[in-house]
């Protein structure tokens, strides 16, 4: 009897352990695949949102879908109990509040920040008064001669100075048809392909460029997008209209086209992600003014190519988005940071290497020495060949011949080129004393090395 009493006792003693301990076991492997935190309205002092529906969004790979939806509670909390997915998958949660579009931080279940999370709202306008540009950066992309296009990627940062969100809307007023966020394109310009800043939004194209009903909350949003222009026999002009006071404009040219700066201040050359770039800038663009850069030198519009029209179109789209990836990563890191002056010269990390077109070892001088006299061979042999008109013959045997008597000069001198770089490096929107860019079509190569040393030839 006492062993049958001890087992049921036993017994007893196990189901409770079951009943008692199983609701935690089951709460912490929901808590490991959990995600939550609350909604609040920052226009408000963070003012708790209630009954506010959020969605659960999943990426895999180039795929994001919404998977699951809740509401927040009196307190503004929301909870998804299980967000589950592959290890390389991540996760975001979104909210729609006045016809904005208010996304929160990638996040990953198991971790500290999953259930924290901070979903900020803001009362909305369509008034865009508050907004201006406080960087925008073309990156020329290498053009494509069989069908007589010019890829170009943007990556444009918008400020909006006020406390509430802007919301784009195809409605307006008499004075304003269209309360659209603006951006403008060149004329012609084809093929628009959108990045960060336009999920979820309805674009309008027009003659001059297109318009979006993207949100764009109080602080800085980045918007990426890719065009390409037109262009006919050697030369194209890249353009580009302020449509919001622009506190900076920054285009990226390949080392091997010319460039007539016209408007922009030649900067150098940058090294960065295993490519280089000479470097443009505009400080301080009103509203409506438009600035351009003139290059020369592109392969003639119409020639035969080994690729197909469709594997060329495919390959551009694949060279672009890594482009205004690659633009979003490190446009504020890095050796391109400081030389566009968005950060300080001294902040540049550790390690990191910025070049001018006078910081040549004896090695790579030669080897520009080199590629300039095969340059102006093959320059030569275009002339004769009819592929080239005489007045850009002209110029590119001008500059071609400026930057082998800039090249050949520092080869005999033995200034250190330190010097030289902070020339270009530690300019300021308000600086009054900048060198201005030379009239003539320079590559910046030779166009930094002139302007390090007065302008001596």
């Amino acid at each position: 009897m006492r062993r049958y009493v001890a087992s049921l006792v036993g017994c007893g003693l196990v189901m409770l352990a079951v009943v008692l301990f199983a609701p935690l076991v089951g709460a912490r492997a929901t808590a490991a695949n959990a995600i939550g935190g609350v909604v609040v309205n920052a226009t408000h002092q963070n003012a708790a949102v209630a009954g506010q529906k959020v969605i659960l969004q999943r990426s895999a790979g180039n795929v994001t879908q919404d998977i699951a939806s809740t509401v927040t509670d009196k307190d503004g909390h929301f909870i998804f109990a299980d967000a589950t997915g592959a290890s390389s998958d991540s996760f975001a949660v979104y909210t729609n509040f006045e016809g904005g579009k208010f996304p929160s931080q990638i996040v990953m279940p198991g971790t500290s920040a999953a259930m924290s999370v901070q979903l900020k709202v803001y009362d909305t306008t369509n008034d865009d008064a508050h907004l201006r540009v406080t960087v925008a950066t073309l990156l020329v992309r290498q053009p494509r001669p069989i069908n007589g296009l010019i890829g170009i990627g943007a990556v444009v940062t918008i400020e909006n100075i006020g406390t509430t969100a802007f919301v784009g809307t195809p409605t307006g007023d008499a004075s304003k048809p269209m309360r659209l966020l603006r951006f403008a394109t060149p004329p012609n310009a084809s093929n628009l392909s959108l990045g960060i800043g336009f999920d979820g939004s309805q674009i309008f194209t027009a003659d001059k460029g297109f318009g979006s009903t993207a949100t764009v909350p109080p602080g800085t949003t980045d918007f990426a997008y890719g065009i390409d222009i037109p262009y006919t026999g050697t030369a194209v002009d890249v353009s580009y209209r302020a449509v919001y006071p622009t506190a900076r404009i920054v285009v990226l040219v390949p080392p091997d086209m010319f460039v007539n700066g016209r408007d922009f201040q030649a900067r150098g050359i940058v090294d960065n992600l295993g490519a280089r770039y000479q470097v443009f800038t505009v400080a301080n663009a009103p509203v409506a003014s438009q600035v351009a850069l003139h290059l020369t030198g592109l392969p003639q519009a119409g020639e035969k190519s080994y690729l197909d029209a469709r594997a060329l179109s495919i390959f551009a789209a694949v060279l672009a988005l890594l482009a205004l990836l690659a633009l979003v990563v490190y446009l504020r890191r890095g050796n391109l940071a400081p030389a566009l002056g968005l950060i300080p010269p001294q902040a540049q990390a550790p390690g990191t290497t910025l070049i001018s077109a006078t910081e040549d070892t004896t090695s790579s001088a030669t080897a520009e020495h080199e590629r300039l006299l095969n340059a102006l061979l093959t320059l030569e042999q275009a002339r004769g060949a009819g592929k080239i008109t005489d007045a850009d013959y002209r110029q590119q045997d001008r500059d071609l011949r400026g930057r082998l008597r800039a090249l050949m000069s520092v080869e005999r001198s033995s200034l250190s080129p330190a010097g030289d770089v902070a020339g270009w490096v530690t300019d300021t929107d308000t600086q009054a004393t900048e060198t201005p860019a030379p009239k003539d079509a320079t590559p910046a190569t030779g166009a930094a090395s002139e302007q390090s040393r007065g302008g001596r030839r």
